[in-house]
């Protein structure tokens, strides 16, 4: 690392932080023309040295002096970690679609837009006295889908999902942190499924990016039986969508059966419960919470009442399901 001199700042601008209070961000950020509300640090030795005031411009002089002087991380104030990843997300695109940027650095850009997103989820959809660990868990299974998606078509295609659907992927966001934190009640020692089923959770709506988007305005079951047909395709249209991809098994059946019914009412195959795995139950009972309590179906409707309406449709979910998420959501103690 050289010098503050060397960088072109003034040592004097030296803050009285520490490593316990600040985090690492990719100089790979840096992107011209946009501002950060944030300000960024070098670290020097065991100094961490000012580099850019909070609200500055960021310019091609920015990106190309970092570039040059080989310099692989930033710091950003834990005290400005929401301004940061507020950046990040308004920001991401470019990043992703951006092929000067080696893989490795889009896809962290990727795992940490995708973190913060989930943190927000998790803070607005579960009480407050969840164990924070259960975040860690689900933070970690983020980190692990990296495995499937650090290639370039991947990034590609996850590029459009969040410029074309980005609606849907923060929803798959939050349908991932319930399912994770409902089968976590009795598969938490099961890393590698639920690191499938979460990402299964967050891609399960992407066959709808091969559909007209007029379609979805409307009510399901207002819907003509033309475009009833074209949106029971969606599930099998995600999978063909995926299918160049290296995911795991566990991952299609997510994507492909999240809208199946324990009594054979669902689509697209119309398969009971005998036949759908536990991990795709959670998944289709958390998607249509999180439809219900978002007002994707209709009126937003509170907790209670959409838990209400599930437990109404009695035949078509998982009661011992249902009843492990209304005690995530309730904060009762599982065995």
């Amino acid at each position: 690392m050289r010098d503050a001199a060397t960088l072109g700042i003034d040592s004097t601008d030296s803050q009285k932080i520490t490593a316990n209070n600040v985090f690492k961000v990719s100089p790979y950020m840096v992107i011209p023309s946009r501002v950060g509300g944030f300000s960024l640090y070098l670290k020097q030795e065991n100094n961490f040295v000012l580099y850019a005031e909070k609200g500055v411009l960021f310019t091609e002089e920015h990106t190309k002096r970092l570039a040059a002087l080989d310099v692989e991380h930033l710091y950003v104030k834990a005290s400005d970690y929401i301004f940061y990843t507020s950046y990040l997300q308004d920001n991401i695109m470019d990043v992703l679609e951006d092929e000067t940027i080696p893989l490795s650095e889009r896809a962290r850009a990727w795992n940490d837009a995708t973190v913060a997103i989930a943190k927000s989820a998790f803070d607005r959809s579960l009480p407050a006295p969840v164990d924070k660990r259960q975040f860690k868990r689900i933070k970690s299974l983020i980190s692990n889908s990296l495995t499937f998606l650090t290639r370039d078509d991947a990034l590609r295609e996850l590029a459009r999902f969040i410029r074309e659907g980005d609606d849907l992927y923060r929803h798959g966001i939050a349908v991932m942190v319930l399912t994770i934190v409902t089968l976590a009640t009795f598969m938490k020692d099961e890393h590698d499924t639920l690191v499938a089923v979460g990402l299964g959770a967050m891609l399960h709506d992407i066959g709808k990016l091969e559909l007209p988007q007029n379609i979805f305005i409307n009510k399901y079951e207002n819907l003509n039986r033309e475009g009833k047909e074209l949106v029971r395709s969606h599930p099998a249209l995600g999978v063909g969508y995926c299918s160049s991809l290296p995911l795991p098994q566990e991952t299609l059946q997510c994507i492909l059966f999240h809208h199946e019914r324990e009594d054979g009412t669902g689509y697209p195959s119309g398969s009971t419960g005998n036949f759908l795995p536990d991990y795709v139950k959670a998944l289709t009972m958390c998607n249509l919470y999180d439809n219900l309590v978002s007002g994707k179906d209709g009126r937003k409707k509170t907790p209670f009442e959409a838990l209400t309406h599930i437990r109404s449709k009695r035949s078509a979910f998982d009661q011992k399901m249902l009843k492990r998420l209304i005690s995530v959501l309730a904060q009762a103690d599982m065995a």
